[in-house]
């Protein structure tokens, strides 16, 4: 346990208090466009229209802080461990691997945390926005739950092993899993086909629970099961993509 919490404590203090990228990105950049999408640019909007669209929209920027940081973040800093060489020498450690893993796990679960939270505040602060601490709880730990998928889609992405084709698959992946699935808008508004591949989204299934937890409904199953099958699969697909990998390497050893 002590090994355990001490590369957590190496890890936060690398990934999260010197990582100015982070804070930019996964943080400030949700926080502004949810300002300006629910302060400034809101025309002529009835104050009861606007109550609902500032706090749906604060899901909105929630999941997106946290697509940004499981995926972009995830995927460079795991780049980045293995052009220094960071890994190589963590495995020369008498960490079992599990451990190395979970570590990394938990710290992107804590760069999500805190943009979640950041976002969260942002939403009190200046629109006024009021729920009980039980639904803020809610949605911050379903988020974070449903989160876990995107992070292996990040794990995924470091894979690709170089920084050319990662910063590619990340801009391939994230801002156009964020615009289908409808964090940027309506779902509603876009043509039939395109919102049949965005309800398949992960970001989309977990914007449903949040949203169903911030107006006290009941969460759709299919939603929970959507995530727990995206989880699933990424996990597989990782696990497999690592062994090939692998496999290939010793064959050219």
């Amino acid at each position: 346990m002590r090994s355990l919490l001490y590369q957590i404590n190496i890890n936060f203090k690398r990934i999260i208090l010197r990582n100015k990228r982070f804070f930019f990105f996964d943080v400030i950049m949700p926080i502004f466009f949810y300002v300006l999408y629910s302060k400034v640019f809101v025309g002529n909007a009835s104050p009861a229209f606007l109550k609902v669209w500032q706090t749906d929209y604060l899901i909105s920027m929630i999941i997106y802080g946290c697509l940004l940081g499981s995926t972009i973040t995830v995927s460079n800093t795991l780049l980045e461990d293995q052009t220094s060489h960071f890994d190589i020498l963590s495995r020369l450690t008498p960490l079992p691997r599990w451990k190395y893993y979970l570590s990394r796990v938990l710290i992107f679960l804590l760069l999500n945390l805190i943009a979640a939270v950041g976002i969260c505040i942002t939403g009190v602060l200046v629109n006024n926005l009021s729920l009980p601490i039980q639904s803020w709880t809610l949605i911050i730990l379903a988020t974070l739950v449903g989160t876990l998928p995107l992070i292996f889609i990040g794990i995924l992405i470091s894979l690709a092993s170089s920084p050319a084709t990662v910063n590619l698959l990340n801009n391939l992946v994230t801002f156009p899993l964020a615009i289908v699935s409808g964090l940027w808008m309506p779902l509603n508004a876009m043509p039939k086909w395109l919102q049949t591949i965005g309800k398949l989204t992960p970001t989309f299934e977990l914007s449903n629970i949040d949203k169903a937890i911030l107006n006290s409904k009941a969460i759709d199953n299919s939603s929970v099961m959507g995530i727990i099958l995206w989880f699933v699969v990424l996990c597989v697909g990782t696990l497999l993509v690592i062994k090939y990998q692998r496999h290939r390497e010793l064959n050219f050893a």
